[in-house]
């Protein structure tokens, strides 16, 4: 009851609001309607949208709700009205085609006799109910201005109205050519069997000036009739778009057309495009060879192909991989052998994408015989990609066992990259190969395959390596493979075992190389010991391991190398490592850290270790390290690298030490 009084007070003008029960938002009265109506009928571009977004919300809300559209309709029509800007008629005409019903017509009917305000009407009227808004629309032609009239009838074209074809065939007669234009391109849109006669009729005396609008209306007409399942007419309207007169693009979507009618998937007509000599059509029929499903089809398809121009089989071979049968498979295969390489390219992605394990050997053959590096890894990506399993892991391993080194180094990285850690049995069987390309291969593989239990074989086969280059491999391979062991003194135990066992300087020189990778105290104290031995090359590798290391522990001994070591070259090496390890810790300055670059910087043997100090202490956000870099501006030297320095650590430390950043900063700046 309360609810009632609420909405009669209300219709009488009492300004209250009734709440609608059927989505319970509140129904605006006429005087707040009336309100946001005149708030609205003033907006243009750049002012506040918040009256639209009032109405826009209410539309919203208004799907489910009559009587909140009903009052959300009546605002709208009132905002059409000549006070309002023509933004605020365009946002009306806008929500008038969301929620517009018949009641709008009257209001938008004056609309349509202007040439600036039509197509506003248009914009509401597109989207309207049939019936009523169509009527409106014709009888409107007759009294528009000319703007108006194109408006009018490309909307009646975008409403598909029917009843208009008569109307619209009498217009594309009339020699005012923007309505002939339009009233050819509503046909088109309409695409009945009425369009289509009025079309046909139109084409005989059709001017040349009108030819490209009545050829873009045939082709909306014949994809209408073909979707409505009037084929013969759709047919009809195809092959006259098919026609050489026709611009290219239109006859191309006459043959996706055609081929989509034909009862035989277009595989008659594929063929005859294939045979002939119409380079603008052949594209399309190569495309659609994919679709086909007869037996047949694959075979006559493949005994086609050797007969196009190079770029077009490219285009059969891709299609021929998506067919993917056994008689596609075999064209494809025989084009590996092309003269062309954009050909032999196309045919190894080909059967990578359709192949199976009879693709195998006709692809290892093909990397035997492959020169061009490019060309081989899209071969190694083919066989990686072959679907099949196991039978195709079978037959790689079969090809392994005769292929020549070329052909092994890629069925290797294939095999490897198929099989994962699977394959570790065959790729250990090459790495230890006398052919250094297939063993160098192996090892590559097995840097990404190899798992910690299989440290002990790596290093057996590093140490016992007699090429150079098959075992630095090998010791990439290793290092990799003791990076996944998580326990340090289990990967130092079989490092120390293979030591024992060997006797060759070179394998001792790996074996030594891989401790900075174990990383313990027992690796650390192997590397001191080594500094003593009596073999220059021992002493050396010791030195490069110790400048590796992973932490700290081993600055004390590279510090006593810095300051005593032999050569410069040795020294070199061991300040290198030196300055790595202090900016591993520039993150966590401490006293400690400061003290170690105040060690370096008193051993320093000349500038250019400065300079190279300097590099990595200008990373420290630390006071005292600023005070480091600042003692160095008086050394000419190294002046430009040290104020560099202090630039970046008084920026870094600024929030935190303002007052010795700022300080800083002058003293590098004063002349």
């Amino acid at each position: 009851m309360k609810k009632r009084l609420l909405c009669l007070l209300a219709s009488i003008g009492v300004g209250l609001t009734c709440v609608s029960p059927a989505s319970g938002v509140p129904v605006p009265s006429s005087t707040e309607m009336g309100r946001l109506v005149s708030q609205a009928a003033t907006y243009v571009p750049g002012q506040s949208r918040a009256p639209l977004r009032q109405f826009e919300e209410m539309v919203a809300q208004s799907a489910t709700d009559s009587a909140l559209r009903e009052a959300v309709e009546a605002g709208l029509i009132r905002l059409l009205g000549p006070a309002s800007t023509f933004e605020a008629r365009r946002f009306a005409c806008q929500e008038l085609g969301i929620i517009g019903d018949k009641a709008a017509l009257p209001a938008l009917a004056p609309l349509l006799k202007s040439n600036e305000t039509a197509s506003l009407a248009c914009l509401a009227l597109t989207s309207y109910p049939p019936g009523k808004a169509d009527d409106l629309l014709r009888e409107a032609l007759a009294d528009a201005p000319a703007l108006a009239r194109v408006q009018i009838i490309t909307t009646l074209g975008d409403r598909r109205d029917a009843a208009s074809v008569e109307m619209l065939e009498r217009l594309a007669r009339k020699a005012d050519r923007p309505e002939a234009e339009a009233a050819l391109a509503a046909l088109g849109k309409i695409g009945d069997k009425a369009a289509w006669n009025a079309l046909t009729a139109l084409a005989p005396a059709a001017s040349p000036a009108l030819r490209p609008a009545l050829t873009e209306a045939t082709a909306f007409c014949a994809a209408s009739l073909a979707a409505a399942g009037d084929h013969k007419r759709a047919t009809a309207a195809y092959e006259e778009l098919l026609q050489p007169s026709q611009p290219a693009y239109l006859r191309r979507a006459a043959l996706k057309g055609l081929l989509r009618l034909d009862k035989d998937e277009g595989e008659q007509r594929i063929m005859q495009v294939l045979r002939g000599s119409d380079a603008v059509l052949k594209p399309v029929a190569i495309a659609a060879v994919r679709g086909p499903q007869s037996r047949q089809a694959s075979a006559k398809f493949a005994a086609e192909l050797p007969k196009l121009q190079p770029q077009e089989q490219v285009w059969m071979i891709e299609s021929l991989a998506v067919r993917g049968d056994a008689p596609a498979r075999a064209a494809i295969t025989r084009s590996l052998a092309a003269q062309d390489a954009d050909v032999r390219r196309a045919a190894i992605r080909g059967l990578g994408r359709a192949g199976d394990a009879s693709s195998v050997p006709p692809l290892a053959q093909a990397a035997a015989h492959c020169a061009d590096e490019g060309e081989r890894s899209a071969l190694e990506d083919a066989l990686t990609e072959l679907h099949g399993g196991l039978p195709v892991d079978q037959a790689i391993l079969a090809e392994l066992k005769t292929a020549p080194s070329d052909a092994r180094v890629t069925l290797i990285a294939v095999l490897a990259r198929r099989q994962g850690p699977a394959a570790n049995a065959v790729l250990f069987e090459q790495a230890g190969a006398p052919d250094p390309a297939a063993a160098k291969a192996a090892f590559q593989a097995l840097q990404k395959t190899a798992l910690g239990t299989d440290v002990p074989s790596l290093l057996r086969l590093m140490v016992d390596a007699q090429d150079a280059s098959v075992r630095a491999e090998a010791e990439s391979a290793a290092r990799q493979a003791l990076a996944r062991v998580n326990d340090a003194s289990s990967r130092t135990a079989s490092v120390m075992d293979a030591l024992r066992r060997t006797q060759a300087p070179e394998g001792i020189s790996s074996l030594l190389s891989l401790l900075p990778q174990c990383g313990d105290a027992q690796a650390l104290a192997v590397l001191k010991a080594a500094l003593m031995d009596p073999a220059a090359y021992v002493r050396d590798v010791a030195v490069r391991a110790l400048a590796e290391w992973p932490d700290t522990s081993a600055w004390d001994i590279l510090a006593s190398i810095y300051t005593q070591g032999s050569t410069e070259a040795v020294r070199d090496i061991a300040v290198r490592g030196l300055v790595r390890l202090a900016r591993s810790q520039n993150a966590h300055p401490d006293s400690q850290l400061i003290g170690r670059y105040r060690q370096l910087l008193t051993d320093s043997r000349g500038d250019a270790d400065v300079r190279l100090i300097l590099g990595a202490l200008m990373g420290v956000a630390d006071p005292e390290a600023l005070q480091l870099a600042l003692d160095l501006c008086a050394n000419s030297g190294v002046r430009a690298e040290a104020r560099a320095a202090v630039k970046r650590i008084a920026e870094s430390i600024q929030a935190s030490h303002p007052q010795a950043a700022r300080e800083a900063l002058e003293r590098i700046q004063a002349p």
